[in-house]
């Protein structure tokens, strides 16, 4: 993680403090077990939505939509680390993005097989957005093992906009799902996950540091 990084990753946490003292930040339950359909016939269950009210610039008309993934090589085995570290970390992620500049809303979402995540994000523009990812992608580097995160940015205002474009849909039936037990671990368990990935981060660092000689 860069100074830089460090530096927007503390002012979001204090912007967030913010918000949630003035109950700006809600968790709306309208699309609690609404299951989405890829074209591919995947399907993934809302199991819990972050919205901040009022959304920050929201008379603007040129929001846009993340979809946030999670891919393993190994599917089997990346299922059951992505349940182990996402879950818990997921957790005390809200305060961090929920004050960064220009979020609007977030959707969590998980699929039918163990381990498989979505999310998607609303924010007022492409440049906010971008700002996310290269926090995202720089506290997610110590967790390389896990596989490749991808970032997919579209002009779309809202998410139900971005399903109303594509081949997707929300699903007639609603499903509870066995992942709001999971993500009720506390939370704790994904802070120490998350020090233990900078630490080993660290570590690297320092080991391929080029030594003065004496």
């Amino acid at each position: 993680m860069t100074p830089k990084t460090a530096l927007v990753f503390l002012q979001a946490l204090v912007r967030s403090v913010g918000y949630l003292l003035r109950g700006r930040i809600e968790f709306p339950r309208g699309r609690l077990g609404d299951v989405l359909e890829l074209s591919e016939g995947d399907r993934f269950v809302c199991y819990r939505e972050t919205a901040l009210r009022p959304a920050v610039e929201a008379d603007r008309d040129d929001g846009v939509v993340l979809v946030f993934g999670l891919e393993s090589a190994d599917r089997e085995t990346g299922a059951t680390i992505r349940s182990v570290l996402f879950d818990p970390a997921a957790n005390v992620a809200t305060p961090f993005f929920a004050g960064m500049p220009g979020f609007r809303r977030k959707l969590w979402l998980a699929g039918r097989r163990e381990g498989e995540f979505l999310e998607l994000y609303e924010w007022a523009t492409v440049e906010d957005a971008e700002r996310f990812v290269d926090v995202m992608r720089s506290l997610l580097d110590p967790f390389g093992f896990l596989g490749a995160a991808t970032f997919d940015i579209v002009e779309d205002d809202t998410v139900d906009e971005y399903v109303a474009a594509r081949s997707l849909s929300w699903g007639a039936q609603r499903e509870s799902r066995s992942t709001r037990r999971r993500w009720r671990r506390p939370a704790v368990l994904g802070l120490l996950l998350l020090i233990g990935g900078y630490l080993a981060w660290r570590r690297r660092s320092d080991a391929d540091r080029p030594h003065s000689e004496p």
